[in-house]
């Protein structure tokens, strides 16, 4: 009797185990009505398309952050070159990725003297030393060279003369 109880808990939780099994599996519909997507489920791989304005730059010992950020821009070409905006300066030049590597410049830049707190030459320094590309949603991100810092990029609304 005891061995007829044992089998009879034993194919019970094995009916309860596929039926949880099973609920855990089914297909979730989407929130969102079609042709929609929410701001999560953006996936940007590239930064090719886009114009990029630095947010700022957190080091091991400061947060850089520019008083606007759309004076401080990059966009990526797909011919491999890139346009930036260093506050009152412009740039271009080539860049190199391969996967999640980044190598930017030189950059040929305008040498204008910018006006005092500019943040031209941190900008342009930090882009030179970029070694490392990733995204989260729809934010760029690169990693500097030693760990010396990591730079915050978000998508200008409009295209902007460069």
């Amino acid at each position: 009797m005891a061995t007829t109880r044992f089998a009879t808990v034993v194919r019970i939780a094995a009916v309860l185990t596929v039926a949880g099994l099973a609920a855990g599996c089914g297909k979730k519909e989407p929130a969102e009505t079609a042709g929609e997507q929410s701001a999560a489920e953006v996936v940007i791989t590239s930064p090719v398309g886009f114009v990029w304005k630095w947010e700022g730059t957190q080091t091991p010992v400061e947060r850089i952050t520019p008083a606007n950020p759309s004076d401080y821009t990059l966009e990526f070409l797909p011919d491999t070159t890139v346009v930036a905006k260093i506050d009152c300066n412009r740039g271009h030049g080539k860049y190199q990725m391969e996967g999640k590597s980044i190598l930017i410049g030189p950059l040929a830049t305008t040498r204008m003297a910018c006006p005092p707190g500019s943040l031209d030459a941190q900008f342009a320094q930090q882009l030179d030393a970029a070694r490392v590309i990733f995204f989260r949603g729809d934010t760029l991100y690169m990693d500097l060279f030693a760990d010396s810092g990591t730079m915050r990029f978000s998508q200008l609304a409009e295209p902007q003369d460069t």
